[in-house]
């Protein structure tokens, strides 16, 4: 069932949408290193706010009332410092579980078990990535309305990769042809990285997802993969598989997905946010194209002195 489905949403829907997001948020962030030898990624800036500010104020404008933080126990102390147990001003509380190795997303997810409601479906954000979005928030909701509306077990964010880009990604297997534009959809099935030809689909999952308490179940007897890691896709697979329904949620115009797993990504996460300021936006624009437009190209002096020392 689509989100844009004239028909209208069961009478109860507010009862059933989830109140809880997990932000698994444990990992080292060695691809950010000199960055995160002092802090964690999730708690570098974007824009003028720190990434984990920018995905707490995401989820809250979609409803949430309560997330649940899952960290190594290395950057509890910090994250907790900068959060504490509430926000009445946002009516938001905190919680954190902690996960002492790091055994996969699955077992991350898995920690939060005993701060969720064993009857009502729940959020995960991944804490490594930020949106861009004309309307804050306006992802995770119509994610989690439209997973609710279908009764489906599993709910994934997604957006449209170009086929040779596809082995990165989980990729879902709709369950009939997709179509084009910007409806949701049902799914049968998530393919870990394929391969170009092996792709169901050029859908891959997008840092957001819903799925039911179900899940937990699954994870305490998925066994560990590659690594030693209990995978969070194979446990959405195996609800997906017993028939218990998915549905995916494509991005919008004007909606982009930021990852904060490497300096490249970084980089661009952070001027896109910059970018949007509201006091400092312009200026910055103003700023680049002017640098950009540079004759001759700039060239860092870093690099010089580096080439003068191997002379």
């Amino acid at each position: 069932m689509s989100y844009l489905d004239p028909s209208p949403p069961p009478l109860n829907l507010p009862r059933l949408l989830p109140l809880v997001a997990v932000i698994p948020a444990a990992g080292f962030g060695t691809r950010l290193r000199p960055l995160t030898n002092t802090l964690p990624k999730e708690m570098l800036p974007v824009g003028r706010q720190l990434a984990l500010e920018q995905i707490v104020a995401e989820m809250r404008a979609a409803g949430i009332t309560k997330i649940v933080f899952v960290l190594s126990p290395a950057k509890e102390a910090l994250i907790r410092g900068r959060f504490g147990d509430a926000d009445s001003e946002a009516d938001l509380t905190f919680a954190y579980a902690l996960q002492p190795e790091m055994k996969g997303l699955g077992d991350a997810i898995l920690q939060a078990a005993p701060h969720l409601s064993p009857d009502r479906p729940f959020v995960v954000a991944l804490g490594d990535a930020v949106f861009e979005e004309p309307q804050i928030g306006g992802l995770t909701r119509r994610l989690a309305e439209a997973t609710v509306i279908s009764e489906a077990a599993v709910g994934l964010a997604v957006q449209r990769v170009s086929r040779e880009h596809l082995s990165k990604y989980g990729v879902v297997r709709p369950l009939s042809p997709a179509a084009e534009g910007d409806s949701s959809f049902p799914i049968t099935d998530i393919i870990e990285k394929p391969s170009p030809e092996e792709a169901p689909s050029d859908y891959a999952a997008t840092a957001r997802y819903v799925v039911s308490p179900d899940v937990f179940d699954v994870l305490r007897e998925t066994k560990p993969g590659k690594g030693g890691e209990i995978q969070f896709t194979d446990a959405m697979r195996a609800l997906l598989a017993a028939g218990r329904g998915g549905v995916a949620v494509p991005l919008i115009p004007g909606e982009a997905r930021h990852d904060l797993g490497g300096l490249d990504s970084y980089f661009k996460a952070f001027a896109a946010f910059a970018l949007r300021d509201p006091e400092h936006g312009e200026s910055l624009r103003a700023y680049l194209k002017a640098r950009l437009a540079a004759d001759p190209p700039y060239e860092n002096p870093l690099n010089s002195r580096k080439e003068d020392t191997q002379a």
